[in-house]
């Protein structure tokens, strides 16, 4: 599997064994380090007009001092394992101060146990949606229900976009899912969705032939991009499968997803690069509002978290005056 080397686990949900059994897994198995951490949110100041038992802000420090305690319980149990381990509490914004924590020390993977269905029936609450916007290193969400190893893992690719940097994320997509596979011994399962842009607009205005020689030029595409991505170790193996449809790649990977009852999807979460804060793109959105299973995110190199850019920004403020 991918060598991740620090990894963060967010504990601070209701089932955080899960995220903090997988994590510490792929901490020993990479000689990593591991760091559970939870965040207190800030109490409202408003809350210090009601009681004289503490202000606001010596409460939010007994609350960190109890989560810490907590911390350090989930940290006993897998102590005895040789890894190297640390605890942290922090106040504020959860994905914030998460994303805060990765980029000032490099965390290179975050895990959480997914926030649980909701009554609109949704698995991934606000937390790991705005971590999924602000987080620069890859994001694991693992679905509260998991025990033990991965059955049929998912690898939504991007076809329809063959620029260099959405095949370099491609790649690392397709090669941290296929290692998840291996690892599991599970069925690798690869979905990539293409569509004619603007097609009813060129039928209007060209007729159906110009439509139907559109679509097999960009099929001849696409199924080369696929060639190319899909070379050894993949081609020799019994256990990948691929799924390469027309239409859109929300309705497509949902689709796929439900059909081969994926328990973990790998995908990327941003739809174009080289912006600065650029956060999540239409196609995850929608995907992850509805999916039911496990899910890996990454995201393309060059990524620039809203977080480092609003830390660059105060740096910016910070400077002192030049002297004229």
């Amino acid at each position: 599997m991918r060598n991740f080397k620090h990894i963060l686990v967010y504990a601070g949900t209701e089932q955080p064994e899960v995220a903090v059994t997988r994590a510490a897994q792929l901490a020993l198995e990479n000689n990593a380090s591991l760091t559970l951490m939870d965040v207190v949110k800030p109490i409202p100041k408003a809350l210090g007009l009601m009681t004289d038992v503490a202000k606001p802000d010596e409460l939010e420090k007994l609350v960190a001092a109890d989560r810490r305690r907590r911390l350090l319980d989930l940290a006993s149990e897998i102590s005895d394992t040789g890894l190297q381990l640390d605890v942290l509490v922090a106040i504020g914004d959860p994905a914030t101060e998460i994303t805060r924590q990765v980029v000032s020390d490099q965390y290179d993977l975050v895990v959480k146990t997914a926030d649980g269905f909701s009554p609109a029936g949704r698995l991934f609450g606000s937390i790991a949606k705005s971590l999924l916007r602000l987080c620069p290193c890859p994001v694991w969400l693992l679905k509260p229900q998991i025990h033990g190893e991965f059955d049929r893992v998912l690898a939504a690719i991007d076809v329809d976009s063959l620029d260099a940097k959405h095949a370099d994320l491609n790649r690392k997509i397709l090669e941290l899912a296929y290692s998840i596979a291996q690892r599991d011994q599970a069925e690798l399962h690869v979905v990539g969705a293409w569509q004619i842009w603007m097609e009813d607009a060129v039928r209007r205005n060209a007729g159906d032939d110009a439509v139907e020689l559109l679509r097999k030029e960009h099929e001849a595409k696409v199924n080369k991009a696929i060639d190319e991505l899909l070379q050894a170790p993949y081609s020799k193996s019994d256990d990948v499968h691929l799924h390469l449809r027309q239409g859109t790649p929300a309705s497509v990977i949902r689709s796929v997803a439900d059909e081969i009852e994926a328990d973990l999807m790998v995908m990327g979460t941003v739809c174009r690069t080289g912006v600065a804060g650029f956060l999540i793109g239409n196609t995850a959105e929608t995907v992850i509002s509805d999916v039911t299973c496990s899910l890996l995110a990454l995201k393309p190199d060059g990524f620039v978290s809203p977080i480092q850019v609003a830390n660059a920004l105060l740096i910016e403020e910070d400077e002192p005056l030049p002297l004229l």
